[in-house]
């Protein structure tokens, strides 16, 4: 597992693209973040010039980092 990046050091566009390695939908992220789609969708839609809330930016991150490693069987891996 990799270190924790505090909430104020988190990019939402890179963690959407780790979302979408994951092949998860938002919703079902979400509720493994213990968020809201809306919040999911407005944190991911986050320009870099664009403040964000810590807070969903700490649980998006706590389970990109929980399910990056044991990856749900969305994700499709291929070489």
């Amino acid at each position: 597992m990799t270190q924790h990046v505090p909430p104020t050091m988190r990019e939402p566009k890179g963690d959407h693209n780790r979302r979408l390695s994951l092949g998860m939908d938002p919703e079902a992220f979400a509720a493994a973040a213990g968020i809201t789609p809306e919040q999911l969708r407005a944190y991911e839609l986050t320009s870099p010039d664009q403040d964000f809330d810590l807070d969903v930016a700490d649980r998006v991150g706590w389970a990109l980092e929980r399910l990056e490693a044991n990856p749900p069987s969305s994700q499709k891996v291929q070489n």
